[in-house]
């Protein structure tokens, strides 16, 4: 254990090492049962909705699209996956028909469609709607770059979960572009000078994430691992498996560096952000075994804390808290992790 080889612990940090397996590891979710009979009312009354609406003010008109959107919704989530295309699909239709194909109000609803279609595995058509969704993205968006910044972080993430439930075939394409996206955004940012918004923070830490996601396909081997590490496509020469997963574990933890001193300069968090954001740069040191970067993550959290007047209690609460932070202060969702990852060596 890494905590076995620290010298000189500051305070008791066995509840937050504990803690910072569990975070990397990933948190175990319980399932809801949905209800499928309140779940038909609510489909009856938002279809109803819709065809008053379209008697009012006729098929294609725009107004049509929320309430679509909305039972959109709701037959996704009681598992009714055709009806809730055909919801999605005639929503976006709309919006094409009445403002055009690049417009940017359609982003809501291509991803709607991609969500549905992950959810029914469809995963032929999750790709071709992506690199659909990525050419709008990069080269016809005409939206405040705010908002496309929203939108790279939800590609990135939507590739992050192909990685884990597509096919064999594609998993090292979703996990190539998930960092890709993710890297892409980050630079984007900067050039806009939006590093001080509260997506800024949520960028860097899909980069981690990416890097993550990576190195736990490098150390499974096989084709996704020699896909990972070959130099450039096609060369068939490959970067040592050890150098490879080190790279990462060094360009995760920079973007995570970068993350807490933007979390920290930023008015958009508190205390508490800056607090989880080192409880996450001690985790990401736990995993890796990385015993100095976690002595020291360790020192900047006990220095914090002393600075802020704050207990021993309200660390480990926080730490014990990380996956309910209030969406405005820090949103970090570790649940796409993989949560079946396994140490290995070269």
């Amino acid at each position: 254990m890494i905590f076995e080889k620290l010298t000189r612990p500051l305070f008791d940090p066995l509840p937050l090492l504990l803690g910072c397996a569990l975070i990397f590891s990933g948190f175990s979710a319980i399932a809801e049962t949905p209800d499928f009979s309140d779940l038909s009312r609510r489909i009856r009354q938002q279809a109803d909705s819709v065809d008053r609406l379209q008697e009012a003010l006729g098929r294609h008109h725009l107004e049509l699209v929320e309430p679509l959107y909305g039972l959109a919704r709701i037959q996704l989530s009681a598992n009714r996956f055709e009806e809730a295309k055909a919801s999605a699909d005639r929503a976006l239709q709309i919006v094409r028909w009445t403002e055009g194909l690049e417009s940017e109000r359609q982003f809501p609803y291509l991803e709607l469609i991609v969500e549905i279609e992950m959810a029914r595995g469809a995963w032929d058509n999750v790709e071709d709607k992506l690199k659909h969704y990525t050419a709008l993205l990069g080269k016809k968006y005409h939206g405040d770059a705010q908002t496309r910044l929203g939108h790279m972080l939800w590609l990135a993430d939507t590739h992050a979960q192909g990685a884990l439930a597509d096919t064999s075939q594609r998993r090292a394409y979703h996990l190539m572009q998930a960092t890709r996206v993710s890297e892409i955004a980050v630079q984007y940012a900067q050039i806009r000078r939006l590093t001080l918004t509260p997506v800024y923070p949520e960028l860097l830490f899909a980069v981690a994430r990416a890097y993550d996601m990576e190195n736990a396909g490098i150390r499974e081997r096989g084709s996704v691992s020699y896909r990972l590490r070959e130099i450039a496509p096609g060369t068939d020469i490959l970067e040592e498996r050890k150098v490879a997963i080190a790279k990462r574990y060094q360009f995760g933890r920079e973007k995570l560096l970068m993350m807490r001193d933007a979390i920290r300069d930023s008015e958009h968090f508190g205390d508490e952000a800056v607090l989880a954001s080192e409880i996450y740069l001690a985790a990401w040191s736990v995993k890796y075994e990385a015993t100095a970067d976690f002595s020291a993550a360790l020192d900047r959290i006990d220095q914090f804390a002393q600075t802020r007047g704050l207990s021993h209690e309200q660390v480990n609460r926080v730490l014990q808290q990380i996956n309910q932070v209030p969406a405005h202060r820090l949103v970090l969702n570790l649940g796409i992790l993989d949560q079946s990852v396994q140490a290995s060596g070269d």
